[in-house]
């Protein structure tokens, strides 16, 4: 049986903030006992990487294990605080990527990344949109998040992959038409105007155990909770946005 907290209880639109930061850890220390973190990292073969949202470290964790160079950058301090903890050899930052300023684009020009990693954004209540429909709220958050974070890549001209990631469930029989769907909604939603590509061979699905702190309820039997990562790669045909 799948163990049920406060949080379970509340829509995403009323789950308050101690409760989201409670859910985040339980489910981030799940998805790397299950190795997802370490599955994703294996997706990325640059050496430098900016990480958008390193939560509490287990994903940047997951990356210095693999000898990457790592510039965190989250907009919460208590989460780089206890990153830091975890990787004390990394570079911080703390910055809303959807309100990007000058010298933040200097600094990440500065440490050149290769690679942007963007996995499994947290989406808290405050932050979630009330004129759509709560069932879209969180993947409406979501994508605008993940379009931010390329948006930004674009401006940062040393980077070549984008690695999005994140979590749905599905019948395993049907993966194939859950990564296509996947890599339309990447590129109708999220990359825009960027100077990004995707390509079905660069969108795989990897299947996670139950339980997973992140489900509270039971799903059909033939439905499997799956993690889906992305990757965008630049086009240099695809002119940079002035």
């Amino acid at each position: 049986m799948i163990q049920q907290h406060s949080a379970a209880k509340r829509t995403a639109l009323e789950e308050t903030l101690p409760d989201t930061l409670v859910r985040w850890s339980a489910e981030a220390a799940d998805l790397e006992k299950q190795g997802a973190y370490d599955w994703l990292s294996s997706r990325v073969w640059a050496d430098r990487v900016l990480e958008i949202g390193c939560g509490f470290g287990h994903s940047t964790a997951a990356l210095a294990k693999r000898g990457k160079t790592v510039f965190a950058l989250d907009n919460r301090m208590d989460c780089l605080e206890a990153t830091r903890e975890r990787v004390p050899d990394a570079t911080y930052g703390l910055a809303d990527i959807r309100q990007i300023h000058e010298l933040l684009i200097k600094d990440l020009n500065e440490f050149a990344p290769e690679a942007m990693v963007l996995w499994i954004a947290g989406a808290p209540a405050d932050a979630l949109p009330r004129d759509v429909p709560e069932q879209y709220a969180v993947m409406q958050y979501r994508l605008a998040f993940q379009q931010a974070a390329v948006a930004l890549a674009a401006q940062i001209s040393s980077i070549r992959t984008i690695h999005l990631a994140d979590r749905t469930a599905l019948p395993w029989v049907m993966k194939d038409a859950g990564r296509q769907t996947m890599m339309q909604l990447i590129a109708s939603s999220v990359i825009g105007h960027a100077p990004f590509g995707i390509s079905l061979p660069n969108v795989q699905f990897r299947k996670l155990s139950l339980p997973t702190a992140s489900l509270h309820h039971a799903m059909p039997g033939n439905v499997v909770p799956v993690l889906g990562e992305a990757t965008l790669e630049r086009s240099e045909a695809i002119a940079s946005p002035v």
